[in-house]
């Protein structure tokens, strides 16, 4: 496995003037926000700092290590929890803020998983989950499958919202709900019966009710060890 943060930072001398790792990565982000990462060019990036397109390399040694760095500034966002914070409150807090993240850098989401994420502020998110659910009780490997579990519930739920929202279907249903109806009426009435069901279609009371059922799992898990 290849990763940026397996390599050693090029000494100081002979960098180009002007720029700094922190300044790339900054200005990437910004980049990725606005177009997401098929349009992020090494070329365009430059361009945008003033910088000759090799110049980067000194810093920054292939686009693939760019958005590692990338993807981790945004793990740096997390407001992690206190070390002896309660479990659930914690992880409750974690999975909302997660979610938002994925709402404010869609490119971030879909980018976990097919990129490498092992930075520092990665790894410093991931262990502030284990330590709450440890204290809780649940051995290592339980309490890292939790984590693990719920976390992926909520990505996979943020990937799609993302995903609706760079559709411009954001907060509605989806479209023709009439014309969906009438094509599977007769054959498949409780399917139509969802889809006359307001309750459905809150994305809010979706993402609450999938999570309270995952957390729900931990809490069995935490209460047969007391």
């Amino acid at each position: 496995m290849e990763s940026v943060w397996f390599g050693k930072p090029r000494p100081g001398g002979g960098q180009p003037l002007g720029l700094s790792r922190e300044a790339i990565v900054a200005k990437a982000l910004e980049l990725l926000d606005e177009h997401g990462m098929q349009k992020l060019s090494m070329r365009t990036l430059a361009a945008q700092l003033g910088a000759a397109p090799m110049s980067l390399y000194w810093h920054v040694p292939t686009k693939d290590a760019l958005i590692e760095l990338c993807l981790d500034a945004v793990y740096g966002e997390f407001d992690l929890p206190e070390p002896d914070a309660e479990w659930e409150p914690a992880l409750r807090g974690m999975m909302h803020e997660l979610r938002h993240l994925a709402q404010k850098h869609p490119w971030w989401v879909r980018g976990i998983g097919e990129f490498t994420t092992i930075g520092p502020n990665a790894v410093a998110m991931a262990d502030s989950m284990l330590g709450p659910l440890r204290a809780a009780g649940l051995s290592m490997a339980e309490a890292s499958l939790s984590a693990s579990t719920v976390s992926s519930y909520v990505m996979g739920f943020a990937i799609a919202e993302v995903n609706f929202a760079s559709r411009g279907k954001m907060d509605q249903p989806p479209p023709d709900l009439r014309k969906i109806a009438d094509l599977y009426r007769e054959k498949h009435p409780r399917y139509v019966e969802m889809l006359d069901d307001p309750a459905v279609w809150s994305l809010e009371g979706q993402f609450e009710f999938g999570l309270d059922c995952v957390i729900d799992g931990i809490k069995a898990r935490v209460k047969a060890l007391r």
